[in-house]
């Protein structure tokens, strides 16, 4: 059974196999060459010669369809096939010939068509393809032998045509009037015989004629394109141009990209002057192909005569460019750039302007400190700058140029007696201008800010997240400020004046730094960079303190007075200890003097917690302390001992507090003897509740409080009172602490110890609407 079923499988595939034969395949591209379906015919041709090479009739017609399709070569070689099979087949040479000339390959036509002929000398196909390729290779009289042999064949439009071209072309003028006649008189639709017999007519001087003769094409094809031409021609022969322009402008209108007939429609825009209308056709010839070299000569030629001479040379370059060798191109872009030269001459002076150092009439400032210095300026000019001298020495420029821009490095010394700036054009027009060298100052700008805050080593803390940042500032000098810089933005400030404030925004999302710069008009530039800390940012998310700043004031080294050890120790245990609460900001002043302490409580802290929103307000004093005729001072560092006049009135600080409308939160605390009783006006005494961070009202309205290590008693320099206050906030385990709670911790303490209670209450004169100062942990 097994052995059964395999010998049906074979036979089966067997079957299937030899059932496709070529006859099988030849029949199939029968049918589908009826259907014009040139490629699925080719394609069962090849099949039927692939099953059997030798299948004769399969060739000619895939041949057919190659030649339909347009593959010329492939049809080619399947005749060279058949040429083997049969050498004596003409139809098979003439086929070759007619397809190498199709190709342009007119040695391999030439040759094919012979063959061909060789077989039959009367075979007319042939002997009309021989005149062509005869005639494209300009053999002539070769070809004129062809035409004669041709009409001998047959007598017909065709062979007449021929034989008028050949004799044409050997400028056989009235001959070939006659055949042309002949060839339209066999044909009388025979288009090429009316154009041919048109154009020698015109030869023959005669136009009339010619000019009847396209006339009597077109009735019999109205639209024809070769009448056409050639009746363009015949009008242009007649000084007709806009006829001429007329009958081509119809053939450019039904053709698409049509060179020639642009070309020939600008060579009659020429002959009538208009030659932007035919600048216009070259550059669409030059549009459809960029490397045109007739478009580009002919189109530079009518720049020319427009007076358009940059145009022209641009097109002469491109020429150039097209073709390096063309001697031609070269000599008349030669020839136009002397016109264009002499075109553009001008007799104005060159303008020469120094762009740095400063420049003030014929004055050149530079900083006296400067041993050598970098000259930049400008030449101005309507033409080409042909050179720049400075001091007799060529700086760097780029030569022949207009607006030239020059730069030198010279030495301070050689320029103090002059500075001589010379330039010349292309013309010959020269300037010279003696500039005298003045020395300036040489002290770099003070920068300053404002707002932000910054510390004493430039370091400003964010108190929010916001990708802009406000930046507002001073420059000091004592020269005008030219130009103020912040992180590449040019900041606003007045330019008239001196100490200019300035001000601009910048966006600081991603950045860990900005710098500020700041040149005077001198040239002296102080840079200075500025680091981000965005941890005050951080300490304000979800504080409802809002933005909170703390200020210590350590006063320790005394000209006069007994200097301290403690207050430093107490500051520092104060900034360890705050370092786990939301701080958005610490600012730290030591050893201040009467005037630094006035100017900044009246002056500087007042304009930054006002600049940066501050919402919450701790002061520290720790240093010396007095309590005279009922006022409290604190001791300035540069005080006098017994000199009054010499303290400094803490009244004063009530009054700048009174002005920080900003702040609704304001804590006082001194860490000093003597001080206390000038603030303190009221006590709050016990508080009923203990006050809560997540009250509103503790938080939201506004307090004004103190709180004092001593009354009149002196304070011990190993300040027990810091120490009470630090592990209050160490040991605190709430989400807050209010000072309210810190004060009775502090009183508890000292009153086990038996010494003077610290005094806490309201600080005289300023608002107080019973809130309280919170310290919030992070």
């Amino acid at each position: 059974m097994q052995k059964q079923l395999l010998f049906f499988i074979c036979f089966t595939v067997l079957n299937c196999i030899y059932a496709q034969t070529p006859k099988k395949y030849f029949s199939s591209g029968e049918k589908f060459q009826e259907l014009k379906n040139y490629k699925d015919a080719a394609e069962s041709y090849s099949q039927a010669i692939k099953l059997d090479p030798t299948y004769e009739k399969a060739y000619p017609e895939r041949a057919f369809c190659y030649e339909m399709l347009g593959e010329r070569t492939k049809a080619i070689e399947d005749y060279k096939v058949l040429v083997g099979f049969d050498p004596k087949k003409k139809e098979y040479y003439y086929k070759m010939g007619k397809l190498y000339f199709e190709l342009n390959s007119l040695a391999y036509a030439e040759q094919s068509t012979k063959q061909a002929l060789a077989l039959d000398d009367d075979y007319l196909e042939a002997t009309l393809i021989i005149i062509q390729v005869l005639h494209k290779q300009k053999k002539y009289l070769d070809a004129l032998k062809y035409s004669e042999k041709a009409l001998e064949i047959k007598k017909a439009g065709s062979t007449y045509f021929y034989h008028a071209l050949t004799l044409d072309s050997l400028k056989s003028y009235p001959e070939a009037e006659k055949e042309y006649k002949n060839a339209k008189y066999y044909d009388s639709k025979l288009v090429m015989a009316y154009v041919g017999l048109a154009n020698v007519q015109v030869k023959l001087n005669k136009k009339d004629e010619a000019l009847k003769f396209c006339d009597e094409g077109l009735t019999k094809n109205p639209s024809n394109n070769e009448i056409l031409w050639a009746r363009s021609s015949v009008y242009a022969s007649k000084g007709d141009y806009s006829s001429a322009v007329n009958d081509i402008t119809k053939v450019i209108v039904s053709t698409t990209n049509n060179i020639p007939a642009y070309l020939l429609r600008a060579d009659y825009y020429i002959k009538q002057g208009q030659y932007q209308s035919a600048i216009n056709d070259y550059s669409k010839c030059i549009n459809i192909d960029n490397s045109n070299m007739q478009a580009y000569f002919n189109r530079a030629h009518c720049f020319e005569q427009i007076g358009a001479l940059k145009e022209a040379v641009k097109d002469y370059e491109r020429i150039k460019l097209l073709s390096p060798n063309n001697e031609g191109a070269v000599a008349l872009m030669k020839e136009v750039k002397n016109k264009l030269f002499e075109f553009n001459r001008e007799t104005e002076k060159p303008d020469i302007a120094i762009i740095s150092p400063r420049c003030e009439g014929r004055n050149i400032k530079i900083a006296s400190n400067l041993t050598e210095f970098t000259l930049k300026g400008t030449v101005k000019d309507a033409s080409p700058i042909r050179s720049i001298l400075v001091n007799s020495i060529k700086p760097e420029y780029v030569s022949d140029t207009v607006n030239a821009q020059f730069e030198i490095l010279l030495k301070a010394e050689s320029c103090m007696k002059e500075l001589v700036v010379e330039a010349e054009d292309v013309y010959g027009n020269k300037q010279k201008i003696v500039y005298s060298v003045q020395l300036t100052e040489i002290n770099k700008p003070a920068i300053a800010l404002i707002a932000p805050y910054s510390s004493f080593d430039n370091e400003v803390f964010l108190d929010n997240t916001n990708s802009d940042l406000y930046i507002e500032g001073r420059v000091k000098d004592e020269s005008p400020i030219e130009s103020i810089v912040v992180d590449g933005i040019a900041a606003s400030f007045p330019l008239q004046g001196i100490d200019p404030v300035f001000s601009t925004k910048i966006n600081i999302a991603n950045k860990n730094n900005f710098t500020v710069m700041a040149k005077d008009i001198y040239g002296n530039t102080t840079v200075e960079q500025y680091k981000l800390n965005r941890e005050g940012a951080n300490a304000l998310a979800d504080n409802p303190m809002g933005t909170t700043w703390v200020v210590f004031i350590e006063n320790s080294k005394y000209e006069s007075f007994v200097s301290l050890e403690g207050p430093e120790k107490d500051v520092t245990l104060m900034k360890s200890s705050l370092a786990n609460y939301k701080v958005s900001k610490i600012i730290h002043k030591k050893d201040m003097t009467k005037t630094q302490l006035e100017k900044f409580f009246s002056i500087e802290l007042r304009d930054l917690v006002r600049s940066n929103n501050v919402n919450s307000l701790l002061v520290w004093y720790a240093g010396h302390g007095k309590f005279v005729s009922q006022t409290g001072y604190w001791i300035p560092v540069d005080a006098k001992v017994d000199d009054e006049f010499t303290y400094y009135n803490i009244g004063n600080v009530k009054t700048a507090m009174q002005s920080y409308s900003t702040v609704t939160h304001k804590l006082v605390i001194t860490d000093a003897c003597e001080s206390g009783p000038t603030f303190v006006l009221a006590m709050r005494g016990d508080a009923k509740e203990e006050k809560r961070c997540d009250d509103k009202g503790d938080t939201k309205f506004k307090s004004a409080q103190v709180l004092t290590s001593a009354g009149f008693e002196l304070a011990a320099d190993n300040s027990q009172f810091t120490k009470v206050f630090t592990n209050s906030l160490n040991n605190n385990s709430d989400a807050c602490i209010s000072i309210d709670r810190i004060a009775k911790k502090i009183k508890e303490v000292f009153q086990q110890t038996g010494r003077q209670e610290p005094k806490f209450g309201k600080i005289k004169d300023v608002d107080d609407e019973g809130g309280t100062y919170f310290f919030i942990k992070k």
